[in-house]
């Protein structure tokens, strides 16, 4: 076991720069045979061509099955909810996970391949000479790449706490122990979590150093790394370090993206996710895919959507449901009644959308595309009959949308659209978290960002503007109101992109916020009623215990 799995692991390496394939608007080389790095990294050519295999490698991160966004960030938080016939990840959204769980190993050796891979980026290029590549190039596609290891380890993290540090590459099976020894007794423990964040932060800090200002089109770039410290230092306030000194780091960096005029919120929600708009000037960073049938395809636009059939721009597959409390049932939550179905009124860091909130327009799909009437995208957001939004007996299939599926679609699972990993609109909302957790939010804060946030939930196209009592201004008060009202429209905001469980363990309200009481046909369970305080973190996979005896596996499991 231990040879099979370190053998995969390997020969991804080896082939790192062969696997081409990021970004449509950067990415132009086509590799049709497998090259050895030594050949290859002998001018700035191939070091671009290597390190675009490292964009290539962040994939893992993407929403799918296998996706760590979507099955950490999403299926284990309270935006979906699972139906008994959801399989392996039925465990992750249960919380019953076990460590011999299918789901969370792949993803584990996904995050550990890539990681391999980004190492021998950094050190392959790193090694080369100032008459192959320039010391200032050199050090710009190095920042890039440290960039992406600081997003696979915060992956990492993130999900197990205690892991294994590597962070140099990893070339030969026999010295893979000694040569990433942590501790001179030849073998890999779990590190600290303090010096796996010391590292993630290290990486930013030089990305941030060495990167040019930009959008960057699929490229790693200053406001990037600048962006992605902010968010590392956020989640560090929290659980399990809580260094709340970290609230004013997040906000200089946040700070700083905000005042370089890169970045914008689109004027029209929908248009963020539009595959006609990709990679616009509210995406901070974004991991690119294109398709379908050019082998460099994701699954957004049908892994969640609505029910039918892909070729009529439904969802591939049955799996997700949305959580009823943030589509806005109207019947459950309006008046404090527990409605129809039974829905609870959501928390005060859970409210839901009201239905004239564009982004539950967009988010949230309340037709089915096999209809006679053939729904479009265009209908199932604007067409109030398409929506549905009072048939009682058509809840059961109001699904999970963001990203539109054309009509008629090829797309099938291997779709086009890139995978938003930071939005600007992220930055401002975390701005404003940084200021209230110092205790210095103020209502101007608050106009400046979760009110600019809102008042475009409430644009729709032509011109029409929502009144005032949708997606209703915030109003300064005591520091918790404000967490929780901050929290609850990062929720809304930014539903289905994979942060949700990321953001509920940071601000200590992950056991309250996986608790729903959706009915039986739509939902496999309660998941609070199976949460023990060990499982905010996931079981290292029991292969990877096997393989290496000296790893102690996450308390509890």
């Amino acid at each position: 076991m231990k040879n099979k799995s370190l053998s995969i692991l390997l020969f991804s390496l080896l082939f790192l720069g062969l696997t081409t394939g990021c970004e449509k608007e950067f990415l132009e080389e086509r590799t049709t045979s497998f090259i050895n790095p030594d050949q290859l990294l002998i001018n700035e050519e191939g070091a671009e061509i290597y390190v675009i295999g490292a964009y290539d490698a962040v994939r893992v991160l993407a929403t799918g099955y296998g996706g760590w966004l979507s099955m950490w960030g999403t299926l284990g938080a309270d935006e979906i909810v699972v139906p008994n016939w959801a399989a392996d990840p039925k465990q992750i959204y249960l919380q019953s996970l076990s460590p011999s769980n299918s789901t969370i190993r792949n993803i584990w050796e996904g995050l550990y391949i890539s990681v391999n891979k980004i190492n021998s980026t950094i050190d392959r290029v790193s090694a080369m000479t100032e008459d192959q590549i320039s010391d200032l190039r050199k050090n710009q596609l190095i920042g890039e790449t440290k960039f992406l290891r600081g997003a696979l380890y915060f992956a990492l993290v993130s999900s197990w706490e205690n892991i294994p540090l590597i962070s140099a590459e990893t070339t030969d099976l026999d010295d893979l122990y000694v040569s990433q020894d942590n501790n001179g007794d030849g073998s890999i423990d779990n590190a600290d979590t303090k010096m796996v964040y010391d590292l993630i932060v290290e990486d930013l800090m030089f990305a941030e150093s060495v990167l040019e200002t930009g959008q960057g089109a699929g490229r790693a770039t200053k406001g990037a790394a600048q962006a992605l410290l902010g968010k590392v230092y956020l989640q560090m306030t929290g659980f399990p370090l809580f260094e709340t000194d970290k609230f004013e780091l997040a906000e200089l960096k946040l700070q700083e993206v905000i005042d370089s005029g890169i970045y914008q919120l689109e004027p029209l929600y929908p248009d963020v996710f539009s595959i006609d708009n990709e990679q616009n000037n509210e995406m901070v960073f974004a991991i690119g895919f294109d398709g379908p049938g050019l082998n460099q395809g994701g699954k957004l636009g049908t892994f969640y959507g609505p029910q039918g059939a892909t070729e009529n721009g439904g969802q591939a597959g049955n799996n997700w449901f949305i959580n009823w409390e943030l589509a806005g049932d109207s019947q459950s939550n309006a008046n404090g009644g527990s409605g129809t179905w039974g829905a609870r009124n959501n928390y005060a860091f859970a409210q839901g959308y009201q239905e004239d909130d564009i982004r539950c327009r967009n988010n949230i799909a309340k037709h089915r595309v096999n209809e006679p009437q053939q729904w479009t995208a265009e209908d199932g957001m604007y067409n109030p009959t398409a929506r549905k939004t009072e048939i009682a007996w058509r809840r059961p299939t109001w699904k999970p949308w963001k990203w539109h599926n054309i009509r008629p679609s090829n797309w099938g699972t291997d779709t086009p659209f890139d995978q938003p990993y930071i939005r600007y609109a992220d930055v401002l909302l975390m701005y404003a978290e940084a200021k209230n957790g110092q205790g210095i939010l103020s209502q101007a804060d608050i106009d400046n960002t979760v009110n600019l946030i809102r008042s475009r939930a409430r644009q729709f196209p032509d011109g029409v503007v929502m009144q005032d009592t949708i997606a209703e201004d915030m109003v300064f008060t005591d520091p918790e109101t404000n967490a929780n009202e901050i929290l609850s429209e990062r929720r809304k905001e930014l539903c289905l992109e994979g942060w949700r469980r990321n953001d509920l363990v940071r601000f200590g309200k992950y056991q309250q916020g996986i608790r729903v009481t959706q009915p039986s046909w739509s939902n496999s369970g309660n998941p609070q009623d199976q949460f023990s305080d060990f499982e905010i973190r996931w079981p290292i996979p029991t292969s990877e215990l096997l393989i290496n005896p000296n790893l102690v596996q996450n308390p509890g499991y």
